[in-house]
């Protein structure tokens, strides 16, 4: 049946207005039998019946329960009507009688929280960790999903876990790894983002439950490169305070961005020459605020103009300690890049 407006008055139609042959209800869509006209959909009320038909069925027997999340407990089995609600309804979408919604008022209130979690009191502990040291380092849910789901891997598999806290903190670091993004995060600042929301947890632990629990993963990782830090670097040292000042104060006529650029360009030109021997298996993440410090230099030969970068400037930026950008830069880039250059 069809229901149309015409000058304020509700006229109903129970054939195709075209051919005037039945009319069918295919995927929430009323559709003729005979030309395949498609004359309206149809909008269900969100409830668990579709139609009336299905009352005299199975499918008033049948009820639904929240789907569970990867990165949540909140129990089994359904919840009682919606998070708010005071009044309840029945399959059909009425209102019960006044005696049930007294019951059903005081069995949602009873079933609290504290019995939702029972039993997962650790888990549900850990996972709100979880989302609080995501949203601190700005991860996206696909990481956040993913350590939850090796955290639930390793726990099913180890009768006795040594540290969960340490452990979710593992599993945060393997499922960022897994993850290729443009801005990778390592095992110092997630170790940082736990202590600073009160947790023990220190780099060393993190790979010690590496080593331990990894087996279970079955999960193969590779280790991180220079270039997959490069571009983060890069922006966290143009982002400085004092950069522009630095620019005028060189006497450079390049703007912040055309700096960058530039400055991007070199330190990738570097690092193809650098070669995985020549790296040696050096921290990626240092190596690569050295190679920028380097870059800033050949840049400086380049154009015949003094060099914008210090290594206190990068290691303030960067969060890399000035000595190591150093040792990095002395003992390994100086002998390969400049002496070339004289």
């Amino acid at each position: 049946m069809i229901i149309l407006e015409k000058n304020c008055e509700i006229v109903l139609q129970n054939s195709c207005p075209e051919c005037n042959s039945k009319i069918l209800i295919v995927s929430h869509e009323k559709i003729c039998s005979n030309c395949g006209l498609v004359i309206d959909k149809v909008f269900q009320e969100t409830s668990y019946t579709f139609d009336d038909s299905s009352l005299n069925g199975s499918l008033n027997k049948q009820y639904v329960a929240l789907g569970k999340r990867t990165d949540f407990v909140g129990g089994l089995g359904s919840f009682i009507g919606y998070e708010k609600a005071r009044h309840f309804k029945d399959i059909s979408g009425n209102l019960i009688n006044p005696n049930g919604q007294k019951l059903f008022r005081r069995l949602k209130k009873n079933y609290s929280q504290f019995i939702r979690i029972k039993d997962h009191e650790t888990e549900y502990r850990i996972f709100n960790i979880l989302n609080k040291i995501s949203i601190f380092l700005d991860l996206n849910k696909n990481i956040r999903h993913n350590a939850a789901y090796y955290y639930k891997k390793i726990i099913k598999s180890e009768e006795k876990v040594i540290n969960n806290i340490s452990l979710i903190a593992f599993c945060i670091f393997f499922a960022a790894r897994k993850e290729n993004h443009n801005a990778p995060i390592n095992i110092n600042e997630i170790s940082k983002a736990f202590q600073n929301f009160g947790h023990r947890v220190n780099p060393r632990l993190i790979l010690r439950d590496g080593l331990k629990y990894k087996n279970h993963l079955a999960v193969k990782s590779e280790p991180h490169q220079c270039e997959d830090y490069l571009n983060r670097l890069i922006s966290e040292v143009i982002s400085h305070e004092i950069i522009e000042k630095r620019l005028k104060k060189k006497g450079l006529t390049w703007s912040i961005e055309m700096f960058k650029n530039k400055l991007t360009l070199m330190s990738r030109k570097i690092l193809t020459k650098l070669t995985k021997w020549k790296r040696g298996g050096r921290n990626p993440f240092i190596l690569t605020g050295a190679v920028i410090y380097l870059a800033d230099k050949l840049l400086a030969e380049k154009y015949n103009q003094k060099s914008v970068l210090t290594q206190k400037l990068i290691s303030e930026a960067t969060d890399i300690a000035e000595y190591s950008i150093r040792d990095h830069y002395v003992n390994l880039l100086k002998p390969l890049f400049m002496q070339k250059q004289k």
